[in-house]
């Protein structure tokens, strides 16, 4: 059974060569810039196949989820596709992706930080726009993860051993 990143990798590679491409990978042309929404129809109708037939790896809930509804499959399958085409460093010249709005999603679980947000799409006074995003800020600040790193100081080497405070 392939995994779902072998698979969209190779499904990718196989249609832009039907169609003429020999694609290098880790080249200097990212695969966005050569595959067609034809080439990407194409990928995502073989992709469906492969998970209909239990070729490629899909979780038991995903399963429930996606094989027995149609839409949900095609647009799972289009999100799986357009993640590996700008994550995989092998189709963006080995670069590592980066997030386009970085934190971007930062407190979406806190119900604070959601109301904030919608009163800030509603509101179009400036002062008051200004208030609620400090509040939003401190809020952020507040629910921020903090991360406490523990160092085994006897496991580094002597001349590192200052640099633990």
């Amino acid at each position: 059974m392939k995994s779902q990143k072998q698979a969209v990798v190779n499904t990718l590679l196989s249609v832009l060569k039907e169609r003429g491409v020999d694609y290098e990978m880790k080249g200097e042309t990212p695969i966005k810039e050569v595959l067609t929404k034809d080439d990407r129809d194409k990928a995502r109708v073989i992709i469906i196949a492969g998970f209909q037939a239990n070729e490629i790896s899909l979780s038991e809930s995903a399963q429930a989820k996606y094989l027995s509804d149609e839409s949900a499959m095609n647009t799972y399958v289009n999100g799986l596709i357009k993640n590996w085409i700008s994550k995989n460093p092998d189709f963006n010249s080995g670069n590592k992706y980066t997030p386009k709005n970085p934190g971007s999603r930062a407190g979406q679980g806190d119900e604070t930080v959601r109301a904030l947000r919608a009163l800030l799409k509603v509101t179009s006074d400036e002062e008051v726009r200004d208030e609620v995003n400090q509040a939003l800020k401190a809020r952020l600040e507040e629910i921020k993860p903090t991360q406490a790193v523990e160092i085994n100081v006897d496991a580094l080497p002597d001349h590192l051993r200052h640099l633990v405070k």
